[in-house]
């Protein structure tokens, strides 16, 4: 070997070991900069109920509205459309996601910009979803399998899903046992 070729390779290596060595301290960095106390529940009139049973997880805000993520009768295009004004919030450890219900479940809504947005303007945050509920109102003949359609959808996108689902109530708008459980779940894995 030439001593041209082995001061470009010597050279190369170097690059390539400064280069590595940049990014492991960058992610290192980035992942520093997360607030493991920041675990914020996002989505319709359900999310107050996670908040309150749950130790770990609450809500940005208990004013609801755009500012704080969360409106009761909202759907998924208007948290879609809500997170895209929110600012960037690296220091947020995790999301969870409770939407669906509002929407009636459809699995042609724009699951992947919502998911896409979120992951823009919380990009250390590790997401969750809340599967929503249904048996009531508009939503009196869904059924389970609809529901698992629906947040396959997240689950495709790196959306962790939590069971036990809100699922088949006759009101969702109470502090039911199940929330209980749902608080749990996601108190056991944040």
């Amino acid at each position: 070997m030439t001593k041209a070729k082995k001061i470009i390779l010597i050279s190369v290596f170097s690059a390539v070991v400064i280069g590595l060595s940049a990014y492991l301290i960058f992610r290192k960095k980035k992942k520093g900069m997360v607030d493991k106390a920041k675990n914020y529940v996002i989505g319709d009139s359900q999310t107050p109920f996670i908040d309150k049973n749950s130790s770990k997880v609450s809500r940005i805000s208990e004013t609801s509205g755009e500012e704080s993520l969360w409106k009761g009768g909202m759907g998924l295009n208007w948290l879609k459309e809500s997170v895209g004004k929110y600012p960037e919030s690296p220091d947020v450890n995790s999301i969870v996601i409770n939407i669906g219900t509002n929407g009636g479940f459809n699995a042609n809504e724009d699951i992947q910009g919502l998911v896409s947005a979120i992951k823009q303007k919380f990009p250390n945050a590790d997401l969750y979803a809340v599967q929503g509920s249904w048996g009531w109102g508009g939503n009196k003949n869904v059924t389970q399998e609809k529901v698992k359609k629906y947040y396959d959808k997240f689950n495709q996108l790196g959306v962790k899903i939590i069971n036990p689902a809100i699922g088949s109530v006759s009101d969702p708008h109470g502090n039911l046992p199940i929330y209980a459980e749902i608080g749990k779940a996601l108190d056991s894995i944040i």
